[in-house]
């Protein structure tokens, strides 16, 4: 209820057995689950609506404050966009991806560092957190793999959070998340 044909209207989401985001002319989707484009916002933009909100979502979750450090674990569009939302709090960031292919981007978008998750990764935040360790990590990643979790758990300080917002593995390796209280 509440929109008409021809309505700039934006949809996501899926429940359980089905997905209602699809591409198709026609689509039934639940209430909640759609938003009319204000005027001056573009398809284009609305389309990021959704993404957005899952990146936010990811921030609140890790509940930084302005001067805190964040991990972000995944360059890609999540991750771009939930860099540049701890940016605008006030965080200090690094980035972190198995390519260096949006590295360039990432610091166009504010990222303070960007480095090779790798087996130097753990190093590279001791250096830039000066020996702290992040306050969060956030893990935009999409990998079947249970790494990330693993390396974030080095990364994070004790009393952190580690918040998973991507597809990882979620495996986690107890002595360090039991030893730092994560």
């Amino acid at each position: 209820t509440g929109f008409v044909p021809g309505d700039r209207v934006a949809c996501t989401g899926g429940s359980g057995s089905g997905e209602f985001g699809t591409h198709t002319e026609m689509v039934f989707v639940p209430q909640n689950l759609v938003a009319r484009i204000p005027d001056g916002v573009s398809y284009e933009e609305a389309a990021f609506a959704t993404l957005g909100s899952i990146a936010l979502q990811g921030v609140r979750q890790a509940e930084l404050r302005l001067g805190e450090y964040a991990a972000v674990v995944g360059l890609g569009l999540l991750g771009l966009i939930t860099v540049q939302l701890l940016k605008a709090n006030g965080c200090h960031v690094i980035g972190m991806d198995v390519t260096d292919g949006n590295f360039e981007l990432a610091r166009k978008l504010g990222c303070d560092q960007c480095v090779l998750s790798d087996e130097g990764s753990v190093a590279a935040v001791e250096a830039f957190t000066r020996g702290n360790g992040t306050d969060a990590v956030l893990l935009t990643a999409a990998t079947k793999s249970n790494e990330p979790m693993s390396r974030a758990m080095e990364f994070a300080r004790p009393k952190s959070k580690v918040v998973v917002v991507g597809d990882v593995g979620l495996t986690i390796p107890r002595p360090l998340f039991f030893t730092k209280a994560i």
